[in-house]
C-alpha cells in the first residue's frame, strides 16, 4: 500500500497554488499530533499493512522539524510494516535545504526529494510569488548531490503567462531552465502547465483583466519544447507530465496512475481503496479538533462501476503503460459497443494505438490525454 501525508503549511502563498495550506504555522505542533492520531485511527482502512511508499506533500513538508518527523515516523512504524519500503519522498522548496535537514531526512529513511524549483528565472519566480531565487535553487541542488541525497525530482512550471515576456522570451527561459537541469544529470523531472484556478491570485487577476488566460497554442508550443528538449537528454516521457531516465519512475505517483490503493492523511488528503474515495476536511482547525475528539473528518464517495472504469481510463491513458481492455472487462463485466466505436475513431485520428488488449496514447495524442479518456468514458 501507499501512504500520503499532507503537511498544510507554507512560508508564503504562491499566486498559482490552489492546494490546501496556511501561512500561519501556529498550529504546526497540534497538526503533527493530529496527523499521528489519524495514522492510528486509519490503520484498518486498507487490508494490506505493508507500506511500499511514503510521500510527504503539501504545502511545504520541509517546514517540519526533526522532532516532528520523529513523531510521524514512529507512529507509522507502530501501525504499519515498513520493511518493504521502496521509496520515501519529501516535497521541499530550495530555500529550505540545509546540510542539517538533509542529514535529518536521511536518518528517518527519506531517500527521495521533490524540489519545487519551477523555473530558474528570477523575474518569473517573483511573478509567481515564490519564496526562493535561482541562486538558492542551484545551492539546493549542489547540497543534495554532495551530501548523498541524489534521488531528486525537479518540479518545473511551463506556459507561465507573464505580461512582461512575449512568447519568444518565455520559450528561451524554458530552454534555459532545461539546459541548467542537464548539467546536473538528474533522473526525474515533473513539468506542469500553469493552470489558473479561480480561487488563486492569478485567477482573480484574470477575472479583473489584469492577466490574460493561458493560450492553448502557446501552452502547446511550450509543451513541445519541453518534450523535445528532455527526450534529447535521454528522458523517457512515462506520463503526460513526468519524465525519467534509467527507469527511475516515481513509485508513489505511479501507484495513482496504475489504480493502486492508498491512504491519505492530513487535512484535504484523499484516500482510495478500489471501492470508494475519501477526502478529509480542508480546514486545519476543524481537522485538529476532530482528531482530538478521536474522529477522522472525511467525506466518502462510493464508486459506481462507471466511476471505477472512468478513473482507470483517465489515469492509465496518461502513461506509457496505457490501459488493458481485460482490466476494463474485469471492472465492468462487459464493454459497450460505443467504447469500441469511439476507439476506432481515435485510432483513425492517430491519437491512440491498440495492440491486442493494450491501448496507449500516441505521441501526437499526449497533450489531449484527458479529452481522449473522457471520449471513452462509460456512462
Amino acid at each position: 500500500m501507499h501512504l500520503y501525508i499532507h503537511i498544510p503549511f507554507c512560508k508564503q502563498a504562491c499566486f498559482y497554488c490552489d492546494f490546501h495550506f496556511s501561512t500561519n504555522l501556529s498550529l504546526k505542533d497540534k497538526m503533527v499530533e493530529a496527523i499521528c492520531k489519524e495514522i492510528e485511527l486509519q490503520t484498518d482502512y486498507l487490508k494490506n499493512k505493508k507500506l511500499q511508499t511514503i510521500y510527504f506533500g503539501g504545502g511545504t513538508p520541509s517546514l517540519l522539524s526533526g522532532p516532528d518527523f520523529e513523531k510521524i515516523f514512529k507512529t507509522i512504524s507502530n501501525f504499519y510494516d515498513i520493511s518493504c519500503l521502496k521509496e520515501t519522498t519529501i516535497e521541499t522548496n530550495p530555500d529550505d535545504i540545509t546540510i542539517d535537514k538533509i542529514n535529518e531526512w536521511k536518518s528517518y529513511g527519506i531517500d527521495r526529494v521533490s524540489l519545487g524549483i519551477q523555473t530558474f528565472d528570477n523575474d518569473l519566480l517573483k511573478f509567481m510569488n515564490r519564496a526562493h531565487d535561482s541562486k538558492q535553487s542551484i545551492n539546493a541542488l549542489d547540497l543534495l548531490l554532495t551530501n548523498n541525497l541524489g534521488n531528486i525530482t525537479i518540479d518545473l512550471i511551463y506556459a507561465k503567462n507573464a505580461k512582461e515576456f512575449d512568447i519568444e522570451k518565455q520559450n528561451s527561459i524554458l530552454i534555459n531552465d532545461i539546459e541548467i537541469i542537464e548539467k546536473y544529470n538528474l533522473n526525474h523531472i515533473s513539468a506542469y502547465n500553469l493552470t489558473i484556478e479561480d480561487s488563486t491570485v492569478f485567477g482573480k487577476w484574470v477575472n479583473q483583466k489584469k492577466l490574460e488566460p493561458i493560450g492553448e497554442d502557446y501552452a502547446a508550443e511550450q509543451y513541445e519544447i519541453l518534450i523535445e528538449s528532455l527526450t534529447s537528454q535521454g528522458f523517457e516521457q512515462y506520463e503526460v507530465s513526468n519524465f525519467a531516465k534509467n527507469g527511475k519512475y516515481a513509485i508513489h505517483n505511479s501507484a495513482y496512475w496504475k489504480n493502486e490503493e492508498y491512504l491519505g492523511v492530513g487535512p484535504s488528503a484523499h484516500s482510495y481503496n478500489l471501492d470508494s474515495r475519501q477526502s478529509n476536511i480542508s480546514n486545519n482547525s476543524k481537522y485538529i479538533a476532530a482528531l482530538e475528539s478521536g474522529k477522522v473528518p472525511f467525506a466518502i464517495e462510493n464508486l459506481s462501476i462507471s466511476d471505477k472504469v472512468n478513473d482507470y481510463l483517465l489515469c492509465g491513458l496518461r502513461t506509457i503503460w496505457g490501459i488493458d481492455t481485460k482490466k476494463i472487462s474485469q471492472i465492468a463485466g462487459r464493454i459497450p459497443q460505443t467504447f469500441w466505436d469511439t476507439l476506432d475513431i481515435l485510432k483513425n485520428q492517430n491519437l491512440v494505438i491498440q495492440s491486442g488488449n493494450s491501448i496507449k496514447i500516441t505521441t501526437q495524442g499526449r497533450i489531449f490525454s484527458d479529452k481522449i479518456a473522457s471520449d471513452l468514458f462509460f456512462d
